[in-house]
Protein backbone atom coordinates (compact mmCIF):
# COMPACT_ATOMS: atom_id res chain seq x y z
CA UNK A 1 0.00 0.00 0.00
CA UNK A 2 2.02 2.94 -1.41
CA UNK A 3 4.22 3.07 1.21
CA UNK A 4 6.53 5.95 0.20
CA UNK A 5 3.61 8.42 0.66
CA UNK A 6 1.72 10.55 2.94
CA UNK A 7 -0.46 8.40 4.87
CA UNK A 8 -3.00 10.50 5.78
CA UNK A 9 -4.02 11.06 2.13
CA UNK A 10 -7.39 8.99 0.74
CA UNK A 11 -6.24 6.65 -2.19
CA UNK A 12 -8.83 5.93 -4.71
CA UNK A 13 -7.25 3.02 -5.79
CA UNK A 14 -10.34 2.23 -8.25
CA UNK A 15 -9.13 5.68 -10.22
CA UNK A 16 -5.62 4.85 -10.13
CA UNK A 17 -6.25 1.67 -11.70
CA UNK A 18 -8.47 2.80 -14.60
CA UNK A 19 -11.43 -0.31 -13.30
CA UNK A 20 -14.83 0.16 -14.20
CA UNK A 21 -17.59 0.88 -12.59
CA UNK A 22 -15.75 2.46 -9.72
CA UNK A 23 -16.88 1.12 -6.76
CA UNK A 24 -17.14 4.57 -5.30
CA UNK A 25 -20.07 5.21 -7.54
CA UNK A 26 -21.87 1.71 -7.71
CA UNK A 27 -24.44 2.89 -5.25
CA UNK A 28 -24.74 6.91 -5.64
CA UNK A 29 -27.95 7.21 -3.59
CA UNK A 30 -26.39 5.89 -0.39
CA UNK A 31 -23.39 7.63 -1.18
CA UNK A 32 -24.93 11.00 -1.36
CA UNK A 33 -27.25 9.61 1.59
CA UNK A 34 -24.00 8.70 4.21
CA UNK A 35 -22.07 11.90 2.92
CA UNK A 36 -24.72 14.18 4.43
CA UNK A 37 -24.72 12.42 7.86
CA UNK A 38 -20.95 12.55 7.90
CA UNK A 39 -20.91 16.02 7.07
CA UNK A 40 -23.95 17.20 9.76
CA UNK A 41 -22.51 19.06 12.82
CA UNK A 42 -23.16 16.16 15.27
CA UNK A 43 -20.97 12.73 15.59
CA UNK A 44 -22.79 9.90 14.39
CA UNK A 45 -21.35 7.39 16.97
CA UNK A 46 -20.11 8.96 20.17
CA UNK A 47 -17.70 7.29 23.01
CA UNK A 48 -14.63 5.15 22.46
CA UNK A 49 -14.68 1.83 20.69
CA UNK A 50 -16.14 -0.97 21.70
CA UNK A 51 -14.24 -4.34 21.61
CA UNK A 52 -14.50 -6.19 18.61
CA UNK A 53 -13.24 -9.59 19.64
CA UNK A 54 -9.51 -10.87 19.92
CA UNK A 55 -6.43 -8.49 19.38
CA UNK A 56 -6.34 -8.42 15.69
CA UNK A 57 -2.23 -8.40 14.83
CA UNK A 58 -0.63 -8.70 11.80
CA UNK A 59 -2.65 -7.07 8.18
CA UNK A 60 -6.26 -5.80 9.17
CA UNK A 61 -8.97 -4.38 6.21
CA UNK A 62 -11.96 -2.68 8.08
CA UNK A 63 -14.98 -2.18 5.73
CA UNK A 64 -17.35 0.41 6.46
CA UNK A 65 -14.82 2.51 8.44
CA UNK A 66 -16.76 5.66 8.89
CA UNK A 67 -15.67 8.65 11.30
CA UNK A 68 -13.09 5.95 12.32
CA UNK A 69 -14.64 4.69 15.89
CA UNK A 70 -13.74 1.15 15.46
CA UNK A 71 -10.09 2.07 13.74
CA UNK A 72 -9.05 3.88 16.80
CA UNK A 73 -9.06 0.41 18.33
CA UNK A 74 -7.71 -1.68 15.77
CA UNK A 75 -4.35 0.50 14.96
CA UNK A 76 -3.57 -0.15 18.80
CA UNK A 77 -2.08 -4.19 17.97
CA UNK A 78 -2.45 -4.27 14.27
CA UNK A 79 0.44 -4.34 11.88
CA UNK A 80 -1.12 -1.96 9.85
CA UNK A 81 -5.24 -1.55 8.80
CA UNK A 82 -6.93 -0.60 5.45
CA UNK A 83 -9.89 1.54 6.74
CA UNK A 84 -12.42 1.59 3.19
CA UNK A 85 -15.31 3.46 3.15
CA UNK A 86 -17.66 4.76 0.04
CA UNK A 87 -17.81 8.10 1.72
CA UNK A 88 -15.22 10.51 1.71
CA UNK A 89 -16.96 12.65 4.26
CA UNK A 90 -16.46 9.94 6.54
CA UNK A 91 -13.04 9.04 4.90
CA UNK A 92 -12.11 12.50 5.96
CA UNK A 93 -13.96 12.40 9.79
CA UNK A 94 -11.63 8.78 10.29
CA UNK A 95 -8.55 11.07 8.61
CA UNK A 96 -8.78 13.37 11.64
CA UNK A 97 -9.85 10.99 14.45
CA UNK A 98 -7.11 8.30 13.56
CA UNK A 99 -4.11 10.25 12.78
CA UNK A 100 -2.20 6.61 13.05
CA UNK A 101 0.83 6.17 11.03
CA UNK A 102 -0.46 2.27 10.66
CA UNK A 103 -3.30 3.39 9.04
CA UNK A 104 -4.38 3.98 5.25
CA UNK A 105 -7.37 5.59 3.97
CA UNK A 106 -9.34 3.67 0.87
CA UNK A 107 -12.32 5.00 -1.16
CA UNK A 108 -14.15 2.23 -1.90
CA UNK A 109 -17.24 -0.15 -2.27
CA UNK A 110 -16.61 -3.46 -0.04
CA UNK A 111 -19.46 -4.93 -2.95
CA UNK A 112 -16.06 -4.47 -5.56
CA UNK A 113 -13.23 -4.13 -3.34
CA UNK A 114 -10.25 -2.30 -5.13
CA UNK A 115 -7.47 -4.55 -3.35
CA UNK A 116 -5.57 -7.50 -4.10
CA UNK A 117 -6.27 -11.63 -3.18
CA UNK A 118 -4.95 -12.40 -0.22
CA UNK A 119 -3.67 -9.34 1.14
CA UNK A 120 -5.04 -9.57 4.66
CA UNK A 121 -5.14 -11.39 8.17
CA UNK A 122 -8.44 -9.93 9.15
CA UNK A 123 -11.64 -8.54 7.83
CA UNK A 124 -13.71 -6.71 10.18
CA UNK A 125 -17.02 -6.05 9.43
CA UNK A 126 -18.71 -3.57 11.78
CA UNK A 127 -22.37 -2.80 11.48
CA UNK A 128 -21.93 -2.25 7.67
CA UNK A 129 -23.18 -5.55 6.30
CA UNK A 130 -27.07 -4.27 7.37
CA UNK A 131 -27.15 -1.57 5.06
CA UNK A 132 -26.56 -3.66 1.81
CA UNK A 133 -29.19 -5.38 0.09
CA UNK A 134 -29.68 -8.96 -0.19
CA UNK A 135 -27.62 -9.14 -3.29
CA UNK A 136 -24.84 -7.01 -2.58
CA UNK A 137 -24.40 -9.35 0.79
CA UNK A 138 -23.28 -11.78 -0.88
CA UNK A 139 -21.35 -9.60 -3.25
CA UNK A 140 -19.55 -8.52 -0.11
CA UNK A 141 -18.78 -11.83 1.40
CA UNK A 142 -17.34 -13.13 -2.03
CA UNK A 143 -15.22 -10.30 -1.65
CA UNK A 144 -14.20 -10.49 1.50
CA UNK A 145 -12.99 -14.57 0.91
CA UNK A 146 -11.17 -13.18 -2.32
CA UNK A 147 -9.00 -10.79 0.03
CA UNK A 148 -8.44 -13.18 3.24
CA UNK A 149 -5.43 -14.65 2.80
CA UNK A 150 -6.08 -19.14 3.31
CA UNK A 151 -6.70 -19.13 7.52
CA UNK A 152 -7.93 -15.62 7.73
CA UNK A 153 -10.62 -14.31 9.75
CA UNK A 154 -13.75 -12.38 9.64
CA UNK A 155 -15.31 -10.52 12.71
CA UNK A 156 -19.21 -9.40 12.06
CA UNK A 157 -21.52 -6.98 13.93
CA UNK A 158 -24.76 -6.68 12.93
CA UNK A 159 -28.34 -5.69 14.51
CA UNK A 160 -30.63 -8.24 14.89
CA UNK A 161 -34.54 -8.22 14.16
CA UNK A 162 -35.40 -8.12 18.05
CA UNK A 163 -33.35 -4.59 18.26
CA UNK A 164 -35.50 -1.56 18.94
CA UNK A 165 -35.16 -0.31 16.34
CA UNK A 166 -36.46 -3.06 14.24
CA UNK A 167 -39.04 -1.94 11.69
CA UNK A 168 -38.55 1.85 11.56
CA UNK A 169 -38.88 3.23 8.30
CA UNK A 170 -40.32 1.78 4.51
CA UNK A 171 -39.79 -1.70 4.34
CA UNK A 172 -37.57 -2.09 1.26
CA UNK A 173 -36.74 -5.51 1.76
CA UNK A 174 -37.41 -8.03 4.28
CA UNK A 175 -36.76 -7.23 7.56
CA UNK A 176 -34.58 -4.17 5.92
CA UNK A 177 -36.25 -0.17 6.71
CA UNK A 178 -35.30 2.80 4.50
CA UNK A 179 -35.04 5.66 6.86
CA UNK A 180 -36.00 9.03 6.39
CA UNK A 181 -32.23 9.83 6.20
CA UNK A 182 -32.31 7.81 3.07
CA UNK A 183 -30.08 4.81 4.60
CA UNK A 184 -31.19 1.42 4.65
CA UNK A 185 -30.99 -0.89 7.81
CA UNK A 186 -31.24 -4.92 7.20
CA UNK A 187 -31.73 -6.78 10.85
CA UNK A 188 -31.01 -10.66 10.54
CA UNK A 189 -31.62 -13.89 11.61
CA UNK A 190 -29.53 -16.21 12.92
CA UNK A 191 -29.97 -18.53 9.92
CA UNK A 192 -29.60 -15.90 7.86
CA UNK A 193 -26.02 -15.02 8.78
CA UNK A 194 -24.84 -18.65 8.76
CA UNK A 195 -26.23 -18.88 5.05
CA UNK A 196 -24.62 -15.35 4.29
CA UNK A 197 -21.37 -16.93 5.87
CA UNK A 198 -21.50 -20.59 4.83
CA UNK A 199 -18.35 -20.08 2.83
CA UNK A 200 -16.52 -19.58 6.18
CA UNK A 201 -15.80 -22.05 9.08
CA UNK A 202 -17.94 -20.07 11.65
CA UNK A 203 -16.11 -19.99 15.30
CA UNK A 204 -18.36 -18.37 16.96
CA UNK A 205 -21.70 -16.48 16.61
CA UNK A 206 -23.70 -15.33 19.63
CA UNK A 207 -26.91 -12.53 20.17
CA UNK A 208 -25.83 -9.78 22.43
CA UNK A 209 -28.89 -7.94 24.29
CA UNK A 210 -28.60 -5.11 26.27
CA UNK A 211 -31.14 -2.74 27.90
CA UNK A 212 -31.31 0.65 26.93
CA UNK A 213 -33.18 3.74 28.50
CA UNK A 214 -34.34 6.25 25.67
CA UNK A 215 -36.86 8.45 26.29
CA UNK A 216 -37.68 7.58 29.58
CA UNK A 217 -38.38 3.84 28.57
CA UNK A 218 -36.26 1.16 28.56
CA UNK A 219 -35.42 -0.31 24.93
CA UNK A 220 -33.12 -3.30 23.86
CA UNK A 221 -30.66 -2.72 21.82
CA UNK A 222 -29.97 -6.91 20.18
CA UNK A 223 -27.23 -7.36 17.73
CA UNK A 224 -24.91 -10.52 16.37
CA UNK A 225 -20.97 -11.12 16.47
CA UNK A 226 -19.75 -13.47 14.73
CA UNK A 227 -16.42 -15.05 14.21
CA UNK A 228 -15.81 -16.97 10.61
CA UNK A 229 -12.39 -18.42 9.41
CA UNK A 230 -11.13 -19.09 5.96
CA UNK A 231 -10.63 -22.73 5.55
CA UNK A 232 -6.97 -23.68 4.45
Amino acid sequence: MHQDRDRSTILDLAAEGGSEPRPSTRREDQVASWDREYAAAHPMWKGPARGIGPKLEGRVLELGCGNGKTAAGLVRDAASVVALDFSRKGLEACRVAVPSPKLDLVLGDLCCLPLADRSFDHVVASHVLGHLLEDERAEALREIARVLIPGGTLLIRAFSVRDMRYGQGQEVERNTFQRGTGIRNHFFERDELRNLTSGFEEISLEEIMASKRYDGAERTRAEWVGSYRVPL
